[in-house]
C-alpha cells in the first residue's frame, strides 16, 4: 500500500547525441555531375540510334529503288495498226440476180457449212425452184396461146387477101364490061350513051381505088402479124428468162476454199448467220469462198503518222483471239484519202493501210481483231535503257546512275524510242545500273 501511495518521480530525459555536420554543397555537386553523364550518355546513344536509323533507311531506299542494267542489243521502232483480218484471195457468193419480170425472194434449200473447205465446181447453194417452175408452167401456156394466135392471125390474112384478090378481079370485069356496052354506043340514044359513059368512068375509078387499097391492106396485115409475132417473142423471151433463172438455183463454187457464211438481220435486230430455210433477196450476199493461205489485215492509222509507212515494211500480225502467236507480213498498200471517224469522232481522220500476211496458218480466219506493227527503224548494237528512267528539264535529258552509295544524275544524249526503250548515245555504258522509278 505505501508503495502506491508513494510513488517514485519518472526519470527525466538526457540531452540528445550530437550527429555529424553534412557537406550539402558537396553532394548536390555530384548529383548533378551524376545526371549530367546521364543526359550525355542518353544523347549519345540517341545520335547514334539516329544514324545508324538513317543508314538503315537509305540502304532500304537504295534497295527498294527499280533499277536497270544498261546492256546493248537492236532498237525497233514500230507502229501500230489496228484492225480485222479478211482475205485477199476470196470469190463473193450472192444470191442469183433473176431476170424473170415476176421473181422476188427465193427460199434457201440447201447451204454448205461455214468453215467447211470446198472444191472447185461443188454445189455450194440450192435455191427452192419450185415457184419458179409452177410460173415457168403458166408461161409455157401463154406461149402456146401466142403460137396459136400468130398461126390464126396468118390463116385470116391470107383469107383477107384472097377475099381482096376477088373482089379486085370483080372490079376489073365491072371494068370490062362498061368498056364493051360504050362499043355499042352508036346505036344508042345520047342519054344512054353518056349513062355508059359514066358507067366506064365509075367502074374505072372503083378498080384503080380497090388497086390501090391492096398494098395498104398488105401492110396493115403485115404489121398486124408482126404485131402478134412480137408478142409471141415476148412470150418466148419470158420463159428463156425463167429458164435461165432455174439453172442459176444451183449455185457452184468458182474456186477452192473455205466457205465463211454471211450474216442477216432478222426482225427485231437480231443478226444471226443464213441458215437453211432462210428467205434471201436476189444480189443479197451468201457467202464467201476464201483461200486461207493468202489472208490480210484492212487497218487503219492516224494520218498524222502515215507519213512513216511504206509499201514493202515489214511488220508482226497478232490476233488478239491468239494471244501469243504472231505472223510476218509486209505492207501491201496505204490509203491515199483520210476517211472520217463516224458521228462521233468526226474530226479524226485515219488512212487505210493493207498489210500481206506471209506465213497464215489454220487460226487466222476473216473477222478476228488483229494488229500489225510495222518496222518502221531498227539501231543496231545501241546502248538500251527504258523510258522510264529517261527525266527531261528544259532541253536536256538525265538518267541516274548507281554508285557506290547512292544514285548521281547524269547527262544523256538520245536516239530513237519504241516507246518503251531508248537508244542512248552518249553518257551511258553497257552493264551500268540506271534507275527507272
Amino acid at each position: 500500500m505505501p508503495a502506491l501511495t508513494n510513488p517514485m518521480p519518472a526519470p527525466q530525459p538526457g540531452p540528445a547525441p550530437a550527429r555529424p555536420a553534412i557537406d550539402r554543397r558537396g553532394a548536390l555537386l555530384k548529383l548533378l555531375l551524376v545526371l549530367v553523364l546521364i543526359v550525355a550518355a542518353s544523347a549519345a546513344g540517341y545520335y547514334a540510334y539516329k544514324a545508324r536509323q538513317t543508314e538503315e533507311q537509305k540502304a532500304a531506299s537504295v534497295a527498294a529503288t527499280k533499277t536497270f542494267t544498261v546492256q546493248r542489243g537492236d532498237l525497233e521502232v514500230r507502229l501500230r495498226v489496228t484492225g480485222s483480218t479478211s482475205a485477199s484471195d476470196y470469190a463473193n457468193i450472192i444470191a442469183p440476180r433473176q431476170r424473170g419480170p415476176e421473181s422476188g425472194a427465193m427460199v434457201l434449200l440447201k447451204l454448205v457449212g461455214s468453215g467447211v473447205f470446198v472444191k472447185k465446181g461443188d454445189i455450194i447453194v440450192e435455191i427452192d425452184p419450185q415457184s419458179a417452175k409452177d410460173h415457168l408452167d403458166d408461161t409455157l401456156d401463154g406461149l402456146k396461146d401466142q403460137d396459136n394466135n400468130v398461126k390464126k392471125k396468118k390463116v385470116n390474112n391470107d383469107l383477107q387477101m384472097t377475099n381482096l384478090q376477088q373482089t379486085l378481079r370483080q372490079a376489073k370485069a365491072n371494068v370490062d364490061k362498061a368498056r364493051l356496052d360504050i362499043k355499042a354506043a352508036e346505036i344508042r340514044t345520047d342519054i344512054d350513051r353518056e349513062l355508059l359513059k359514066l358507067s366506064l368512068d365509075e367502074a374505072e375509078a372503083a378498080y384503080k381505088e380497090m388497086q390501090l387499097d391492096v398494098p395498104l391492106s398488105q401492110q396493115s396485115q403485115s404489121s398486124d402479124l408482126r404485131n402478134t409475132e412480137l408478142g409471141r417473142k415476148t412470150e418466148v423471151l419470158h420463159v428463156e428468162r425463167h429458164q435461165g433463172d432455174l439453172d442459176k438455183y444451183i449455185v457452184r463454187a468458182p474456186m477452192d476454199g473455205m466457205a465463211v457464211l454471211a450474216t442477216m438481220n432478222r426482225p427485231g435486230g437480231e443478226t444471226v448467220t443464213l441458215a437453211v430455210g432462210d428467205t434471201v433477196r436476189p444480189g443479197q450476199q451468201l457467202m464467201k469462198i476464201i483461200n486461207p493461205k493468202r489472208m490480210q489485215v484492212d487497218g487503219t492509222v492516224n494520218q498524222s503518222e502515215s507519213s512513216q509507212i511504206r509499201i514493202g515494211q515489214g511488220a508482226a500480225v497478232r490476233l488478239d483471239a491468239f494471244p501469243g502467236t504472231a505472223y510476218a507480213a509486209k505492207v501491201h498498200s496505204i490509203g491515199a484519202l483520210a476517211v472520217g471517224g463516224g458521228r462521233q469522232n468526226y474530226y479524226i481522220r485515219t488512212i487505210p493501210v493493207l498489210v500481206y500476211v506471209d506465213n497464215a496458218d489454220s487460226k487466222m480466219i476473216p473477222d478476228l481483231s488483229a494488229s500489225a506493227d510495222i518496222l518502221l527503224k531498227t539501231e543496231k548494237d545501241a546502248v538500251l535503257a527504258p523510258l522510264a528512267a529517261v527525266e527531261a528539264d528544259r532541253e536536256k535529258t538525265y538518267v541516274y546512275v548507281r554508285t557506290a552509295k547512292n544514285f548521281e544524275r547524269r547527262e544523256v544524249k538520245l536516239g530513237a524510242d519504241n516507246g518503251v526503250q531508248v537508244a542512248v548515245l552518249e553518257g551511258l555504258k553497257s552493264g551500268e545500273v540506271i534507275k527507272t522509278n
